[in-house]
């Protein structure tokens, strides 16, 4: 469930581990950043800004580590950033043929 931190700030703590997804409000709709942990948590997070009338428009990844790089079907085929060291280092891991696995 998002809550409310600040205005145009909304923050959703992961169950799973202590890592939080942001989304911050604009006029066209919302940067998600660190966008979830599960499937079933990501759900709820797309839904809960569906029901507020806030699409996502991009997502933002702070760092490479794997519970910050994930992405839900739900939250669109919208642009994603990251850190230069974030981007460089999910290129290398697809570089790999077995990367799906790994």
């Amino acid at each position: 469930m998002l809550r409310q931190v600040a205005v145009g700030v909304l923050v959703h703590e992961s169950e799973f581990l202590q890592s939080n997804t942001v989304a911050v409000q604009g006029r066209a709709g919302v940067l998600l950043i660190d966008a979830g942990i599960t499937s079933a948590e990501m759900a709820t997070i797309a839904n809960d800004l569906q029901e507020l009338g806030q699409p996502v428009v991009a997502g933002f990844s702070t760092h490479p580590h794997w519970d910050h790089v994930l992405w839900h079907a739900m939250f669109g085929e919208v642009p994603r950033y990251g850190t230069a060291r974030c981007v460089a280092s999910i290129h290398d891991l697809r570089s790999h043929t077995d990367w799906r696995p790994a």
